[in-house]
């Protein structure tokens, strides 16, 4: 082989950035690094697969393209064969790069980290949180291994594993009439101010919760933080729709409620992403293995249900 496993990740870090700058500083190594990579898989393929465009970084050509897919390919199957190597004296062994979508991080990693660094103490995790969106095109572009989040932003070729079905829940101001009921039905909520979790995929989620009743909520305000949607609905300024809650949203003390939406709605699953080719690593199966267990034994029912009083 005429290059190394190095530079093929500083070619396949020019080709994610578009820049060789900022592949040097993702990577933290010289831009000649980055440039010399280049090269010497360019004369191996006997091919221009970057054009340098002057202030605006790198392009690859349509060959660049299709060598850079089959360099990610490569360097994800050495992923996994170095973590099966690494493996083969005992526990998996090795960095698990796993997404994990940003709102509901807080209330499902815990569990799962907390029995990994159990079970399995060689076993690292490098976390990236995201919208939904963020998730999914890490996932499909080999950055990330797994990925925690709900089955409808995820490419129906990539391979899914259900935790549990994450039925819409409503967050009340406590100084609302509508905090002192059990439930709450969409209609009752319809005329008021909403606060909108405004993040790719969860907004026409949300929106389209009340467009299957003919109804039209009123957003008064919107955030891309789960924290700063909490923050606004205790302050009286609307409700929220969320699908996930913690112990703090069950407590009703801080200014507001949660609280079960009557009906039928469309509930999405929630699960473990992953690619056909990360299935195969020792750390993946180790991280399958612990969500199906944490699930099976109800471990997810206490933040998908308003009325639980905790983890199993």
């Amino acid at each position: 082989m005429q290059f190394t496993l190095k530079q093929l990740r500083y070619f396949d870090a020019a080709l994610r950035t578009g820049s060789i700058a900022r592949a040097a500083v993702e990577l933290n190594i010289s831009q000649s690094s980055i440039t010399a990579a280049i090269d010497i898989i360019e004369q191996v393929a006997r091919a221009e697969l970057f054009r340098r465009m002057p202030a605006k970084g790198i392009v690859p050509t349509d060959i660049g393209i299709s060598v850079g897919e089959r360099i990610r390919e490569f360097l994800e199957q050495a992923r996994v064969f170095e973590s099966d190597i690494l493996t083969l004296a005992g526990n998996p062994a090795g960095t698990l790069r796993l997404g994990c979508y940003a709102p509901c991080a807080p209330y499902v990693l815990p569990p799962i980290l907390k029995r990994i660094s159990s079970h399995f103490p060689e076993m690292g995790i490098e976390l990236k949180e995201g919208d939904m969106h963020t998730i999914s095109d890490l996932l499909s572009s080999g950055r990330i291994d797994l990925a925690l989040t709900y089955r409808r932003e995820i490419k129906k070729s990539l391979p899914f594993v259900a935790l549990f079905q994450a039925t819409p829940i409503a967050f009340i101001p406590t100084a609302w009439p509508l905090a002192k009921q059990n439930e709450v039905n969409l209609a009752e909520l319809v005329e008021r101010p909403m606060v909108l979790l405004d993040l790719p995929g969860a907004r026409p989620y949300f929106s389209g919760l009340f467009e299957a009743q003919g109804l039209r909520p009123r957003i008064a305000h919107t955030t891309k933080s789960s924290s700063v949607l909490r923050c606004l609905v205790a302050a009286n300024f609307g409700y929220a729709l969320m699908n996930i809650c913690g112990p703090n949203d069950r407590a009703g003390q801080d200014g507001y409620v949660v609280r079960h939406i009557r009906g039928d709605h469309d509930s999405p699953q929630f699960g473990v992403a992953f690619s056909r080719a990360s299935r195969r690593s020792a750390l993946a199966k180790a991280m399958l293995v612990t969500c199906r267990d944490i699930s099976s034994r109800g471990g997810f029912k206490h933040i998908v249900d308003p009325v639980c009083s905790g983890a199993n």
